[in-house]
């Protein structure tokens, strides 16, 4: 198990890079995601279009495990994450996080497969991105609705972003992976099947704008700003279908009609107004309990600042 400095030497190494430089003018800000999904879309949208540039950011978008993320937010090495579950997991358990904003209502990843049903899986092998990420929890919470137990019916594999378990997939490396669009249209192409929705099963904040305290607490306006970008961002992906749908081509090199079926099956799970339900998170506190992740008693203020999103509202 990674220590404390060894993580925090990992997430110095992924930020101590050249980058793009950023405008003049506009604050400079980092945002972390965990992959290039559909989950994250909108933090994608909200670049290309500029939103952010609208609302005075200058954003730089990085790639990075939500483990990593996780101690990259908590010592101010970032300035967002939009790895909503792992965050509030993290608050959980004391980190001086919080999540400010839901992007999504709902897990929408859908477990592909060639395996007829769920139970055929008992004795096979599932990928996920990362063990401390949402990929990981769903998939643990779906096998157990149904009867297996993670790590003894069904064994799980980490290997990185989505579109490298697609790989392991096609290669005959693992049997199946709970994967978001636009990667189960692409596995559908080689003959895996959609056997479910994780929607069906699990239903709390998927993907959203996380923080840390200090930043609640000493730089409220710049997290309005994001919040303004994403809320823009939020009701481009409700409307504005085929130029969504051409972004997902761009951003994902994924054919047209794959686009397509990406963004109709997760355009649904967007929310309209970036708030974090208060149900939604006591469900995720619940889970996390039951789970064994947790023992004390948590309130949602604990995990998640609702109060943000509402002054931006008004």
């Amino acid at each position: 198990m990674h220590t404390f400095g060894a993580i925090l030497l990992m997430v110095i190494a992924k930020l101590v890079v050249p980058s793009v430089s950023f405008s003049q003018g506009l604050e400079k800000s980092r945002i972390v995601y965990a992959s290039r999904g559909l989950p994250f879309f909108s933090a994608f949208v909200a670049q290309e279009m500029k939103f952010y540039q609208k609302h005075g950011l200058e954003v730089e978008l990085i790639q990075m495990a939500p483990r990593i993320a996780i101690t990259a937010l908590a010592t101010s090495q970032v300035d967002y994450s939009l790895n909503i579950g792992s965050t509030m997991r993290a608050a959980m358990r004391g980190a001086p996080v919080r999540a400010v904003a839901s992007s999504t209502v709902a897990p929408f990843f859908a477990l592909v497969t060639k395996e007829p049903n769920i139970a055929a899986l008992k004795g096979k092998i599932l990928g996920v991105s990362d063990f401390g990420g949402t990929n990981y929890q769903v998939t643990r919470m779906v096998l157990t609705h149904y009867g297996l137990v993670p790590l003894k019916d069904v064994q799980i594999l980490s290997i990185g972003e989505e579109k490298v378990i697609l790989d392991a997939l096609l290669s005959g490396r693992i049997h199946g992976a709970m994967l978001s669009p636009p990667w189960p249209f692409e596995a559908e192409k080689h003959g895996f099947k959609l056997i479910l929705k994780a929607s069906d099963v699990v239903q709390f904040p998927f993907a959203g704008i996380c923080t840390y305290m200090d930043k609640i607490k000493n730089n409220r306006e710049q997290i309005k700003k994001v919040i303004r970008a994403e809320l823009d961002a939020l009701k481009f992906i409700r409307e504005r279908r085929q130029e969504n749908i051409d972004l997902i081509v761009k951003l994902f090199k994924m054919d047209k009609e794959i686009a397509q079926k990406s963004y109709d099956f997760a355009s649904v799970f967007y929310s309209r107004d970036a708030r974090i339900q208060p149900e939604s998170a006591r469900r995720l506190i619940a889970l996390e309990k039951e789970n064994g992740g947790i023992k004390d008693e948590v309130d949602v203020g604990h995990v998640a600042d609702l109060s943000l999103v509402e002054e931006v509202l008004r």
